[in-house]
């Protein structure tokens, strides 16, 4: 099937494509696919069936969009991100009469590449336009497809919960279909999830947990694999490749991990995947250092380096991150050092290139919108033009109804234009809040604490972080269930929220964690404040379930005071700590970190997986 495929596509480009547009729509369709084989021949094939499309008459700008949406999709497997946005913005200005799968191709195409350049409120945006378009036209499989990249972004910016939620949602879409490409990818997915949630379990020293998620990622990841293989699809095949080393080397099989993330960097160096190479050397590296080969691992790093591109903050940071364990593992203290700075920088660097971004995407929309209104009103003037030579004994009444449709009109544009707004500051909030607690998420204070570490460093003073987490919840959700869960987790938000200050900012920071941030405070206000909480939270127990059944619960907290020109990591960090220190010693407790140097307050004694976008 794809051998037909690809001599279709030759005969075309070779100048025998048919002059409608429904031809050129099929066409387009073929160069897309072109990504999972040969994406540097998809963006060839497509440019050079974009000239003969421009040349057709009439013309056919469904037929030039779907061909753009086509060769960008190519563009992203090839790490050709800002191409990518560009020619899927000029497909969506093209497409004015298209049906809603062109729709949602197009949009959800745009949202998968703004996701890997880290834009991801904008892609949210294009995501959830494309599943509108879907589900309006009862398109199961467009649905599922972008059901399973909303899942990505979300795992992303670290909500796993709802990540998995949408990845089960896409696996069913699916299933229901039996369509083998998205269930294969849908399994990626699921196991990139699972992935997460076990670095966490691990973090948490919950090695029961971090194994069965593990298992679960290998799972996954085989089905997808047998799959994949079947279908023929190599990107598909390097992806399961990648993710089941991973599991192998949490699973502490290192060997068996580096001869998968072998095989599956030959498939994309072979498939001209960047940023997928990149991600295997970075695994290979990883399991070098698991298997004591640091001057192979150093080696692999430096490899990974001369390829990122310039943009790429988060995959620098994945590459200072491996430096500072290698070098600690070396006993290079000195190197860890400079590398962990090194980490923190590039961190700063990816929050103000995503703040960058975004104002610019505001600045294009506002641009766009305001040269569709004056093409608009050019319009109109030569239409009403038109009319008063056309008609010129009835200049009087024509005026008049040209005012009446002219204020029509603007009333439309203006209901258009507030409509845009509102929804444009929807997907703002939704971006930045908590699905289930309705606090801001972890990627919303993120911002804030940047925002306030560069006034601190400019102004002097400091401000002071307290993680806070609820005790035992693992046992509520056994006992009485997830919705249960849930409850406490929305009751606790409600009051940490009630008892800040109004200049505090408390956000849900994964799981059954909280972060807080307190401006222009000290170690000894922070203190305070967090005993507060944990006697607050504790004050009475929730209701849950129909029965209204009392729930006991109570909070560790942990808390750092920011030191002014160190990374914004180490503060994170040292309240992370000091929380696993509070809940190592009892739980139900406040505890300092070490570099604050406060005491206990409280009583009783108080101290990366990859996932695959779906079919663009």
């Amino acid at each position: 099937m794809r051998a037909l495929a690809t001599s279709v596509l030759a005969v075309a480009s070779a100048g025998a494509l048919g002059a409608s547009c429904a031809d050129i729509e099929a066409e387009a369709l073929v160069v897309a696919e072109a990504r999972d084989s040969d994406p540097e021949q998809g963006v060839a094939r497509g440019r050079a069936l974009l000239v003969e499309a421009r040349a057709l008459s009439p013309p056919c700008p469904a037929g030039e969009a779907m061909l753009l949406g086509g060769i960008a999709s190519n563009l992203h497997i090839l790490g050709r991100n800002h191409d990518a946005v560009r020619d899927y913005g000029q497909a969506i200005a093209l497409l004015e009469t298209g049906t809603p799968a062109q729709r949602a191709f197009l949009h959800r195409g745009l949202g998968v590449a703004l996701l890997e350049l880290e834009s991801y409120e904008l892609a949210l945006e294009h995501a959830l336009i494309a599943l509108e378009a879907s589900d309006s036209a009862a398109d199961t499989i467009g649905s599922a497809k972008t059901a399973g990249n909303i899942g990505n972004l979300y795992n992303s910016i670290g909500e796993l919960e709802l990540a998995r939620d949408y990845h089960g949602r896409s696996l069913a879409g699916f299933e229901a279909t039996g369509f083998e490409p998205g269930i294969a990818g849908a399994l990626l997915n699921l196991g990139s999830v699972a992935a997460k949630v076990g670095l966490k379990a691990l973090e948490a020293s919950d090695v029961a947990a971090a194994r069965r998620e593990h298992l679960l990622l290998r799972s996954y990841n085989e089905r997808a694999r047998e799959l994949f293989s079947e279908l023929g699809n190599e990107r598909g095949v390097a992806y399961a490749d990648s993710n089941i080393g991973l599991a192998l080397d949490r699973l502490g099989q290192p060997e068996a991990a580096l001869s998968h993330h072998t095989e599956s960097l030959a498939a994309r160096r072979k498939l001209g995947d960047l940023f997928g190479t990149l991600n295997s050397l970075l695994s290979i590296a990883s399991a070098q250092a698991h298997l004591g080969r640091s001057d192979a691992a150093a080696t692999t790093l430096d490899e990974v380096e001369a390829l990122i591109p310039d943009d790429a903050f988060n995959l620098k940071k994945e590459v200072a991150a491996q430096r500072v364990l290698l070098t600690e593992a070396r006993g290079d203290y000195r190197a860890a050092l400079a590398a962990q700075r090194e980490y923190g920088r590039l961190g700063a660097l990816a929050a103000d290139a995503e703040q960058r971004s975004a104002i610019a995407a505001l600045q294009d929309r506002f641009d766009s919108a305001q040269a569709a209104r004056e093409i608009e009103s050019l319009r109109s003037d030569a239409e009403v033009s038109a009319l008063q030579l056309q008609r010129q004994r009835q200049v009087s009444q024509l005026g008049i109804l040209a005012a009446v449709l002219a204020t029509g009109l603007l009333l439309v544009l203006w209901s258009r234009l507030r409509i845009g707004i509102s929804s444009s500051r929807q997907l703002s909030v939704a971006a930045r809040t908590d699905h289930l607690t309705g606090l801001p998420n972890r990627r919303h204070l993120l911002e804030l604490m940047q925002l306030e570490v560069h006034r601190v460093d400019r102004g002097g003073g400091t401000f002071c972080l307290v993680m806070a987490d609820l005790d035992d919840f693992k046992a509520i959700n056994d006992r009485h269930g997830h919705d249960a869960g849930d409850v406490v987790l929305r009751e606790v938000a409600r009051r940490l929220r009630d008892a800040v200050r109004k200049q505090d900012s408390v956000a849900r920071w994964g799981g059954e964690e909280f972060l807080l941030l307190l401006p222009a405070s000290r170690a000894v206000g922070a203190a305070c404040l967090a005993d507060k909480l944990r006697k607050q939270v504790s004050a009475e127990p929730v209701l849950v379930g129909p029965q209204c059944t009392p729930v006991s619960i109570t909070l560790t907290l942990g808390y750092s005071e920011y030191r002014p020109g160190t990374p914004l990591d180490d503060c994170i960090k040292a309240a992370d700590t000091a929380l696993f220190e509070g809940k190592r010693e009892g739980k139900d407790r406040v505890m300092a970190s070490p570099a604050t140097g406060a005491g206990p307050v409280g009583a009783p004694a108080s101290p990366v997986a990859e996932a695959v976008t779906q079919g663009m």
